[in-house]
Order: C-alpha cells, then sequence, then structure tokens
C-alpha cells in the first residue's frame, strides 16, 4: 500500500530513536558547557568585584592616613646618658693619670734648665772670674815692661807700628774733621785732662811731613780742652778742641783749617794741616803750665 505523507509523519524507527538519544546526549552536553560557561563569568565578576573593592579599599585607607595627623616622635635629650659609678671611678684615674704625667714632664723640663743654668753659670764663673778678671788686670793698665811706643793693655797692635800718612783729598779743609781709624775703649778725654799722643804732622794740601814724635821715639803730653774752660790753649785749637772726647787706645786723622792751626804765623807750617794723632793715656795736669805747639 502506497504510503502517504500522514503515515510518514507518525511512523518511527530504531534508527529513527537512536539519532533522537544521541541529538538528547548532546544537547545535554551543550547545557552542561553553557553551565561551566557560566560559572567562569560569574568567577571573573566575583574577582573583578572583589579587585574593585580592594581597590577602593586601598583608596579609602590612604585618604584616611592623609586625613590623620603626623605622629612626632620625642626627641632625645641633648646631654649625655648619665655616668656609672664604676665609668665616673675610670674618669677620675685617667685624669689622675694625665696629671701625674703633666707633672712628670714638667719636673724633667725644669730638672734640665736647672742643669743649663748650672753649667752656663759655672762658665760664666770661669769668664768673670778667669778670663775676664785677667783682661781687666791688664786692659788700659801700664805694662810691666816699657818699650817705644808704650801701650797700655788691651791696646790694638797696629798702635805699635807707625801709621802710613798720605795728604788730604780736597783743595782745603773748611772745617775741623776727625777721622777715626782705630777705636780705643779705654777712658774718654775731658776738657782739663793731660793726654799722652804720639803724633805725625803734615801740611794738608800736599802731605810733606813737618814733624814727628815717632822720630824722636818721645810721646808728647799736652793738656787739651782749656778753651772750653776759657783758659788759655797750651796747643793749636785744632789739638785743643778736637781731641775732647776721644777714647785713650785711638789713632785719628784730625784735619785742621788754617784758622785753627797757626794761621800763617811766620816760622809755622802753612795752611791747612793734617796730623795722625795715637791717644795712648792720660795722666794728671801738669804743673809747669807754659804753650806747647807741636813742631817746635
Amino acid at each position: 500500500m502506497p504510503a502517504g505523507p500522514a503515515a510518514v509523519s507518525d511512523s518511527t524507527s530504531p534508527a529513527d530513536d537512536t539519532d533522537g538519544e544521541l541529538a538528547d546526549d548532546a544537547a545535554a552536553a551543550d547545557a552542561d558547557k553553557s553551565d561551566l560557561s557560566d560559572s567562569s563569568d560569574e568567577a571573573a565578576d566575583a574577582a573583578d568585584s572583589d579587585g574593585a573593592d580592594d581597590n577602593d579599599g586601598d583608596e579609602s585607607d590612604a585618604d584616611d592616613d592623609e586625613d590623620k595627623p603626623a605622629v612626632t616622635k620625642p626627641a632625645r635629650g641633648k646631654g649625655p646618658a648619665p655616668l656609672t659609678k664604676a665609668e665616673k671611678r675610670a674618669a677620675a684615674r685617667v685624669a689622675a693619670n694625665r696629671a701625674a704625667r703633666r707633672k712628670r714632664v714638667g719636673q724633667a723640663i725644669a730638672g734640665t734648665v736647672i742643669v743649663l743654668l748650672a753649667i752656663g753659670g759655672a762658665f760664666a764663673g770661669v769668664w768673670y772670674f778667669g778670663d775676664r778678671a785677667e783682661q781687666q788686670k791688664t786692659e788700659c793698665k801700664k805694662p810691666d815692661q816699657s818699650s817705644y811706643p808704650p801701650l797700655l793693655g788691651g791696646f790694638d797692635k797696629r798702635l805699635a807700628e807707625e801709621p802710613k800718612t798720605e795728604a788730604g783729598k780736597e783743595q782745603s779743609v773748611a772745617l775741623r774733621q776727625v777721622t777715626t781709624l782705630i777705636q780705643g775703649k779705654c777712658k774718654t778725654v775731658k776738657a782739663g785732662d793731660t793726654v799722652v799722643v804720639n803724633y805725625i804732622g803734615l801740611t794738608y794740601k800736599d802731605g810733606k811731613k813737618f814733624d814727628s814724635s815717632w822720630d824722636h821715639k818721645q810721646t808728647f803730653p799736652v793738656q787739651v780742652g782749656m778753651l772750653e774752660q776759657n783758659q788759655q790753649a797750651q796747643v793749636i785749637e785744632g789739638w785743643d778742641r778736637g781731641l775732647v772726647g776721644l777714647k785713650v787706645g785711638s789713632r785719628v786723622i784730625l784735619d785742621i783749617p788754617v784758622k785753627e792751626a797757626y794761621n800763617n804765623a811766620e816760622g809755622y807750617p802753612q795752611g791747612d794741616l793734617r796730623f795722625y794723632v795715637d791717644i795712648l793715656d792720660i795722666q794728671a795736669a801738669d804743673a809747669s803750665g807754659g804753650l806747647q805747639i807741636p813742631g817746635n
């Protein structure tokens, strides 16, 4: 019998049942997958929600921290902590040791200074009571032996030799001038003293010698500074004034203008004069008096 459309839709076969079961299993599997997907999405949403909540919480905590006032720690004390008794005793021992060391150093320095002073004093004593005492016995004193010229103790040895002379370098002598060749160290000649001298007299311009005690080998004693005492001079003015203030033991050149020399008097050296004078000693004043002129 031919099959119609109704017969086709109503009829079922084992194959059709099997296909139906497979289709149902596939639909169930798809449903399970859909359920898993929905569960994953829900878990992700929950995580996102928790993270957002955490961030919100952190921001809220930060805001709360900013709103809180800053906590200031109490400042530490500036002074050191009090020392214990043991530390105090240790510090006292250190200070005592330092003081003792300073004392020992000071004592050592003082001892050294004392020793040096003692040595220096010993040398000074030897010099003062030895060499200096011996020097004082002879210095500026007359020697035991007499020779020409008679030199006092401590004199420059050049005074024992006649000086080399020369003429003046200028055209003339305007003012009296004293040039020291050897500086003496004995008494100073004062006005009214009688000095013992060696001398050589020259004419200033040409250096020609006109008199010398060296030639006679006899010293010349003369009182000087008489004009200063308003008395009659015993020698020419250049000598009378020029020798005052010099020291015994000196050798000088005495340049004298004509007006303080012989002033062109007849029979005497003419013009400006030059004298080499050694001051050998000071004597008591000559009681005989009288005018003494070098060259006569």
